[in-house]
């Protein structure tokens, strides 16, 4: 599974683990490397890497409830139900799924495999019939569930590797939501001393009573303005950019600067990246009910929130038989070599 086995697994990890400075190197290597010439890196990165690791372990060990993902299920599994419209269309789907047929493909895999399926998930408003007060009424406003985009893209061989898996991905994305946030910093202060250097031009030609063409043809300039208040003006501006480039630091402080940044943006791994369960009664054509009008059990499932990508997901089984390849199933394949 690699280098971040028990980092992920069932117990949370600690400060003495060997294996979290091998995260802290990980973390370098895939943000920025330069952060490993700053002063006591590990030390100031550890209190960031440790509460990534934390999130992503808390995040993989939601994937405890398996549905098992097959035709023969999609009756009697009411997540299962309310994700596939039909038990043929979950077929179709699974023969679209390259990784899971890469699973099966391998040498000595198994019968079945584990991975972690994703979807869109859309909620919008319908008008409909509904039990008011003990009378039907129409045209009802209700809420009405769908579930698209249906993605497989980590696959195991057990519940426990597919937790595992999950947890490197997320930890993964929180790197790249510090690898986001430094690139963004840097264009900020890019734009910054583009504008300073502006600033800094005017102001000496201003000094020797020039202008520039713009200013000359009253692009910019203003008859009636006061060249020393220009001067005032012009110098405090400036001031304010100096001091707000000075945030960025140069040489060694810019190293600390980054590194902070990528500490911070770690600790905020909850508002990067935000993981709930949620929890829908559905009746047979996906339309929300309220606990008073459902019969039989809800869905839950997982919402993930992230930077450009909103996403349900669950853990799920697939058997090697229920796999369709070139429209046989991978096990009928099989058997013809």
């Amino acid at each position: 599974m690699g280098l971040f086995d028990r980092l992920f697994g069932r117990q949370p990890a600690v400060a003495t683990d060997p294996l979290l400075g091998k995260a802290l190197d990980r973390t370098v290597e895939v943000v920025e490397p330069k952060l490993a010439f700053a002063r006591d890196w590990r030390a100031r990165l550890t209190p960031g890497v440790a509460a990534a690791i934390e999130f992503s372990r808390a995040a993989a060990q939601r994937l405890q409830q398996v549905h098992d993902l097959s035709p023969s299920a999609w009756a009697a599994d009411p997540l299962v139900r309310a994700a596939f419209a039909t038990a043929d269309s979950l077929g179709q789907v699974l023969s679209r799924m390259r990784e899971v047929q890469k699973f099966f493909r391998a040498a000595g895999a198994g019968a079945e495999v584990y991975a972690v399926l994703g979807m869109s998930l859309e909620i919008r408003k319908v008008l409909g019939t509904a039990l008011v007060d003990g009378e039907v009424r129409r045209e009802v406003e209700r809420s009405q569930v769908s579930f698209g985009d249906h993605r497989i893209r980590i696959v195991a061989a057990s519940a426990d590797e597919l937790r595992h898996a999950t947890g490197v991905r997320v930890f993964n994305e929180l790197l790249l939501a510090a690898t986001r946030q430094l690139a963004q910093v840097d264009e900020n202060r890019k734009e910054l001393n583009v504008a300073r250097a502006m600033l800094q031009a005017r102001l000496r030609m201003l000094e020797q009573k020039e202008g520039a063409l713009a200013e000359d043809l009253g692009g910019d300039g203003d008859e009636a303005a006061d060249p020393l208040a220009d001067r005032a003006e012009l110098q405090r501006r400036l001031d304010e950019m100096n001091a707000a480039m000075a945030q960025y630091g140069a040489g060694t402080e810019g190293l600390d600067r980054q590194l902070e940044i990528v500490r911070d943006t770690l600790l905020s791994a909850r508002e990067l990246v935000r993981i709930e369960t949620r929890r829908l009664h559905l009746d047979s054509v996906n339309t929300v009910l309220d606990e008073s009008q459902a019969s039989g059990p809800a869905i839950e499932f997982e919402y993930l929130q992230a930077p450009k990508m909103n996403r349900a997901f669950s853990a799920v089984r697939i058997q090697r038989t229920d796999v369709p390849f070139s429209g046989l199933s991978i096990a009928a394949v099989e058997r013809t070599l």
